[in-house]
């Protein structure tokens, strides 16, 4: 036994070395190739570019003839352009040409593509991918190489080409790929530097947005991968080619300051902050009304604001009243898919004639081991009633059209409005009962915001929509709300239940109480009153249906700083400030306090900007401490997979 302990402690001093001298094997070839690192690249201020958009539905055939006359660029005119702008095309083959116009929903702009499929076979696997080019202009909106016809040519580090001179590449292939905007200026937006790992292949990923009359448009956006060899894997642009409004708003600068001040409110609520797969926590915390983050229109002083109500504020919620037939939950053995089917045709969401086409029994998505009826029905039409029922409550989880909710769908069978919007609100609320447990208790209805105009309720042919917020002692639940459509006679529509359902309560119960008041929250959230404009489009994320006439380009007014923008919550137990985002940016680490002057520092940053060092809690690295074993294994596993999980 001691024999082997000291085998393992001998072998363990031969790997034990000098910190720096570790550093000089890690990076290969750090030292000759140092000359080429440089800062993360920056784009000049009067960098002009170019723009474009996003991914098609196929081309119908039935007007083939008229969309070939009305195309200035064949199709093989289209292919020798992708094949000029990306030689790595020429081992491909194209599998199918299409010609259509697009439908692409985001921005929501018609336009004549070439929609071009690529294959690619390597000894017994074939990789396809597609291009989009548009017949008009000959710009390339989309096009990306699938990642395993490459692989075996990729680019490690050290790489031949550093983040500043891939900028330029990626810049100048932009340029050259839709050249119908040059006029306008492209600034960076985003940039995820280089590897992610230093024994993994080189990529660099830029994305940038470009400024139209001197402001921002907020709705585009440009994609572009290049690999550490300095080739082009990928551009993807989602742009808007139609004219913009003038830069010249009605409304000053100061009134869209007051407004902002004047409608600016926080609302105490319950808020789970996650960092990664880290441990969840609850806590009261301070959120900002909705408004804080909505633009307003600079013509008209209105706000532009998408989706459903925004409320805050304990007078933003009314009581949900008991009914007779309040929600009583199964009890005995699991409900039979019958069971289940009979307590949905119960709600009469089922429609008239269709017929129960699929059931299964499986676990539900919400709530880690609930089990669930999956039912769907089907008409003579084909059109699909989608229902999902807990097994062991009977409680409804969720009825759908086609599995998906409007108004996205924006479908033709909604029922026009028959009823008055009084007698829909007395049927939300007693379905809202009947089908959610303890309702009265657990549940208010949001009333909706009189500073937001609304643009969905007074339609005729749109669902009645309802909004529930669940609450504890009063309190808000964030992320916890109930949507409710009801058809125009005021039967069921859609029901769409919280996208996660746990249990909370022992949770809430640990919550710290609030020791920061509403007016100290209120001083700390506002934002400093400054408002810049930019261009918007209201209606952008509806796609199909009678809201295209909507959709129109905005000049508008935004307020708050880069880190304002970011969802944030004030912690009412502690007073500090805490990120509301799922997954926190990671802020940019420190290079070591310790290594200022040391001989190898350069290289020593490079590891800790590839996250295979990490500084302790006092922002030190430790260069010339011993490593042992471990540290080398810590080390080399955090150089093939770097992320903190």
């Amino acid at each position: 036994m001691n024999d082997k302990r000291a085998s393992r402690l001998r072998k363990a001093g031969m790997l034990t070395v000098a910190g720096s001298l570790g550093v000089g094997l890690l990076l290969p070839g750090m030292t000759s190739a140092a000359n080429d690192s440089a800062p993360v690249y920056r784009f000049q201020e009067d960098a002009k570019i170019v723009s474009g958009s996003g991914p098609v539905q196929p081309a119908d055939p039935s007007g083939s003839a008229k969309r070939e006359k009305e195309a200035k660029i064949t199709k093989e005119q289209a292919i020798d352009r992708l094949r000029e702008l990306f030689p790595d095309l020429k081992n491909a083959e194209v599998s199918s040409a299409s010609l259509g116009e697009s439908t692409d929903g985001y921005p929501p702009v018609p336009r004549l593509v070439w929609t071009l499929s690529w294959s690619v076979t390597k000894g017994n696997s074939t990789s396809s991918f597609h291009s989009v080019v548009d017949a008009r202009t000959g710009d390339v909106w989309s096009t990306s190489f699938p990642g395993v016809w490459l692989k075996e040519e990729e680019s490690f580090y050290p790489p031949a080409v550093n983040q500043e001179k891939a900028a330029q590449i990626a810049l100048d292939l932009v340029k050259k790929a839709i050249p119908s905007l040059q006029n306008d200026t492209l600034e960076p937006f985003l940039s995820y530097g280089s590897q992610s790992a230093l024994f993994g292949s080189v990529l660099y990923d830029f994305s940038f947005r470009r400024k139209v009359n001197g402001l921002f448009v907020d709705f585009e956006g440009i994609n572009v991968q290049v690999r550490g060899d300095g080739r082009v894997t990928g551009l993807h642009a989602s742009l808007h080619t139609s004219s913009y409004p003038s830069p010249t708003p009605k409304i000053s600068e100061r009134e869209a300051a007051a407004k902002y001040k004047k409608d600016f409110a926080v609302d105490l609520q319950y808020v789970k902050l996650q960092n990664g797969s880290g441990p969840k926590e609850w806590i009261l915390g301070y959120v900002r009304n909705p408004l804080f983050y909505a633009p307003v229109d600079a013509q008209t002083g209105e706000y532009v604001f998408e989706g459903l109500y925004a409320a805050y504020g304990t007078s933003a919620y009314a009581d949900v009243p008991k009914t007779g037939a309040s929600f009583k939950a199964h009890t005995g053995a699991p409900l039979s898919a019958e069971q289940a089917e009979e307590l949905v045709k119960a709600t009469g969401y089922v429609p008239e004639g269709s017929k129960l086409a699929q059931k299964s029994e499986q676990e539900g998505w919400r709530t880690p081991g609930q089990l669930v009826w999956s039912l769907n029905w089907k008409d003579e039409n084909g059109n699909d009633t989608h229902a999902i029922v807990d097994t062991r409550t009977g409680q409804i989880l969720e009825l759908s059209e086609n599995g998906i909710y409007p108004p996205w769908n924006q479908n033709p069978t909604v029922k026009p409005r028959s009823i008055p919007i009084e007698s829909a609100d007395a049927k939300a609320l007693q379905l809202f009962d009947e089908l959610v447990p303890q309702a009265s208790e657990n549940w208010k209805l949001v009333k909706k915001n009189s500073a937001v105009k609304d643009n969905v309720s007074s339609k005729k042919n749109e669902p009645f929509t309802y909004q529930f917020q669940r609450v504890n002692k009063g309190i808000p639940i964030q992320d916890q709300q109930i949507i409710l459509h009801l058809n125009g006679d005021g039967s069921l529509y859609t029901l769409q239940l919280p996208y996660e359902q746990e249990a909370i309560e022992e949770a809430l119960k640990a919550v710290k109480p609030a020791a920061v008041t509403k007016e100290e929250a209120l001083k700390r959230l506002q934002a400093d009153g400054r408002v810049s404009l930019s261009y918007t489009m209201n209606g952008a994320f509806y796609t199909g249906g009678g809201d295209d006439k909507e959709r129109k380009l905005l000049l508008v007014y935004r307020q708050g700083s880069e880190a304002e923008s970011a969802w944030q919550v004030l912690d009412a137990a502690s007073g500090k400030l805490r990120d509301l985002r799922p997954v926190p940016a990671a802020a940019k680490p420190s290079e070591g306090k310790d290594i200022t002057g040391h001989w190898a520092q350069k290289e020593l940053a490079e590891l800790v900007r590839l996250q295979v060092l990490v500084p302790d809690a006092d922002g030190n690295l430790n260069p010339d401490a011993v490593l042992t074993y471990g540290d080398w294994l810590t080390m080399f596993a955090r150089g093939i997979r770097p992320d903190s999980y």
